[in-house]
C-alpha cells in the first residue's frame, strides 16, 4: 500500500464500521451457536483459563480453536457482557474485508477501486454474518487477509510493496488456522496452483521462508500447547480424527451428509445470501446479449481466473465434505464479490442505479433491526427471563436433558450449563448421560427437558428415590427440581466423561 493510499483506506474502513456497527446489540442472542460460542468465552473470563476453552467449569469444549473465543472474551473484558460486545468482533472483522477488498481492488481493478469494496460491503450474506457471534465472519475476514498478500505479491506497485506480501499471506493464514484449523487453509489450495503456473508475472512470490517463520507459531501454537499439557485427553487423534477425517469423509458431525446435502446447505447462499449482486450479473448479462465482445487484455484475464479460482476450488471441496452448513461458504462471498466486481466494471452506475444502491443498504441495516424482534422461539434471553419469573429455588446449574443446550443463558443469568442425555453417548456436544449426572446428587439444579420426554425423565429420577418437581414451563421445555431424601447427603462428581469420548477424566487446568 503507497502512502497515497492510505486516506482512501482508512476512510473505507471507518465508512465500514459506521455501516455495520449501529444496531449491533439490538437482537438478543440467538438458538444454540451464538449461545455457545458466548457461553465459552464468559467461562474463560470468569475462570481465567485462556488456554483450554470450557462450555462448562468441569468440560472442556475442542470443537474450535480459541482464536473466536479469545475475541469475544476480550471485547467482553473491555465492554461487558452483553450482546453488543459479543458481536464487536464480528463487526471488526466486516471492517477487516471491506479494507482488504479495497486494497485487492487496487491492484486488480485499477479503474474503478471503490467498486469491489462496495459490492462486497453489500453482500447480503456478509453483511448480516456480521451481526452474528460465530467463527465464520473471523475466518472470512483472516482468510481474505491472507489472500490480499498474494494480491500484492502478485501486482504490488514495488518490489518492498510486493515483499510484504508474503508475511501477511503468513499472517492471514495462521490466525485463519487458530480460527477453524485446517478449512482455514482451504483457499491456499487453488492459489498454490495458480502461483506456479504464472510465477513470472508475480514481482514477488507469497510464499517464502517469512510466510511459514510468520504462520507456524501463530497458528500451531496453542495446539502443540494443549496436545502437550493433556495428553491424557489424546487430542491429536481428535484434532486429526472426528474434527478433520470425520466432518470430511464421514456422517460423524450429521450435517447434511446426503449425497444432495450441498443443495440444502448451500443453496440457499446462491438465492439469497449473494443478493443483490446475482440479479446484477443477469441483467449485465442480458444487457450485453447481442453487443460484440470487448476483447480483455491479458491482465484482466487473469484476474478473472484468479478469482474464480479462488471462488470455486473451495466451493467444489465444501461440496465433498460430508459436514455442511450455510456459513462455511461465507468466507467465499468475497472473491464472488470481487468477480462480480471486476465482470461488471465498466458498468456505468446511472441516477437510478445509485438510488437502488442506496435503497439495498438502507434495506440490509432494516433487516438487521426487523431480526431483532422475530425471534420465532430463538431467543435465549427470552428462556433466561422465564427462567428468573417462574423458578424460586436457588439455582447453581441449568440441565438441559437429551435437547441441545441453549448456552446463552450462560450469559444472561451466570449460571453454567450442562447438557446430559437419556444413554451413553459419545457425542463430543454432551457431557455425561442423565444417570451419571443424577448420580452426582449435586443440589440446585434446573433440570429442563422436552415435554414428551418428561414421563422418561419422572421415570428415571424416581429409581434413586428422589422426586422431579415441575417448576417452569417455557415453549416446549418443562423445567424440573429434583428433590432428594432427606437421609441423601451430596457427592462430589463422578464418572464424568471427557467431552470428546474419551474414557479418561477432565484433567486439573494448568497453572
Amino acid at each position: 500500500m503507497t502512502r497515497a493510499a492510505i486516506p482512501s483506506l482508512l476512510l473505507t474502513v471507518l465508512l465500514a464500521l459506521a455501516f455495520v456497527l449501529p444496531f449491533q446489540g439490538t437482537r438478543h442472542l440467538w438458538g444454540t451457536d451464538e449461545g455457545r460460542y458466548s457461553a465459552v468465552a464468559v467461562e474463560m473470563l470468569d475462570s481465567g483459563d485462556w488456554l483450554m476453552p470450557h462450555r462448562h467449569p468441569e468440560h472442556p469444549h475442542l470443537s474450535k480453536p480459541p482464536l473466536t473465543y479469545w475475541a469475544l472474551a476480550s471485547s467482553m473484558a473491555v465492554f461487558g457482557k452483553n450482546e453488543w460486545a459479543l458481536r464487536l468482533p464480528a463487526a471488526l472483522a466486516y471492517a477487516l474485508i471491506i479494507g482488504c477488498a479495497f486494497t485487492i481492488g487496487k491492484r486488480l481493478i485499477p479503474e474503478r477501486p471503490w467498486w469491489p469494496p462496495l459490492l462486497v460491503a453489500g453482500t447480503a450474506m456478509t453483511f448480516l454474518a456480521a451481526n452474528a457471534v460465530s467463527t465464520d465472519p473471523l475466518l472470512s475476514a483472516f482468510e481474505t487477509l491472507g489472500m490480499t498478500g498474494v494480491v500484492l505479491a502478485w501486482r504490488g506497485e514495488t518490489d518492498r510493496i510486493a515483499r510484504r506480501g508474503a508475511w501477511i499471506v503468513g499472517l492471514g493464514f495462521g490466525l485463519a488456522f487458530l480460527t477453524k484449523g485446517p478449512p482455514g487453509l482451504i483457499p491456499l489450495l487453488p492459489t498454490l496452483w495458480f502461483y506456479f503456473r504464472n510465477r513470472k508475472d508475480f514481482r514477488a512470490s507469497p510464499f517464502r521462508w517469512i510466510t511459514l517463520a510468520i504462520w507456524a507459531p501463530i497458528a500451531l501454537s496453542w495446539f502443540v500447547a494443549v496436545v502437550v499439557l493433556y495428553p491424557q485427553l489424546h487430542l491429536l487423534s481428535y484434532f486429526l480424527g472426528y474434527e478433520t477425517y470425520g466432518r470430511i469423509f464421514t456422517d460423524t458431525a450429521d450435517r447434511h451428509p446426503q449425497w444432495y446435502g450441498w443443495i440444502v446447505a448451500y443453496g440457499p447462499v446462491a438465492l439469497v445470501g449473494a443478493l443483490p449482486w446475482t440479479l446484477l450479473l443477469a441483467w449485465d448479462a442480458l444487457r450485453r446479449r447481442g453487443q460484440p465482445k470487448t476483447p480483455n487484455s491479458d491482465a484482466d484475464r487473469a484476474t478473472s481466473r484468479f478469482l474464480l479460482l479462488w471462488l470455486l476450488v473451495p466451493l467444489f471441496v465444501f461440496c465433498i465434505a460430508r459436514s455442511r452448513l450455510i456459513l462455511y461458504v461465507l468466507p467465499l462471498l468475497v472473491p464472488f464479490a470481487l468477480w462480480a466486481a471486476h465482470r461488471t466494471r465498466h458498468l456505468a452506475i446511472t441516477r437510478t442505479g445509485k438510488i437502488l444502491l442506496a435503497l439495498w443498504f438502507a434495506f440490509l441495516l432494516a433487516a438487521k433491526i426487523a431480526a431483532a424482534y422475530n425471534s420465532a422461539g430463538k431467543d435465549t434471553s427470552d428462556l433466561a427471563d422465564s427462567i428468573r419469573a417462574q423458578v424460586h429455588d436457588p439455582i447453581h446449574e441449568i440441565v438441559f436433558v437429551d435437547e441441545t443446550a441453549l448456552y446463552g443463558v450462560r450469559v444472561y443469568l451466570g449460571t453454567p450449563v450442562l447438557r446430559v442425555d437419556y444413554g451413553d453417548s459419545l457425542n463430543p456436544a454432551v457431557d455425561m448421560s442423565l444417570p451419571q449426572a443424577l448420580a452426582q446428587k449435586r443440589p440446585q439444579r434446573l433440570w429442563l427437558v422436552h415435554m414428551h420426554t418428561v414421563s422418561n425423565f419422572i421415570s428415571d429420577v424416581a429409581r434413586d428415590g428422589e422426586r422431579a418437581r415441575q417448576v417452569m414451563s417455557y415453549l416446549h421445555y418443562r423445567g424440573f427440581i429434583v428433590d432428594q431424601p432427606a437421609t441423601s447427603t451430596t457427592q462430589p462428581p463422578q464418572g464424568t466423561p471427557a467431552p470428546i469420548g474419551q474414557e479418561t477424566p477432565v484433567p486439573p487446568k494448568p497453572q
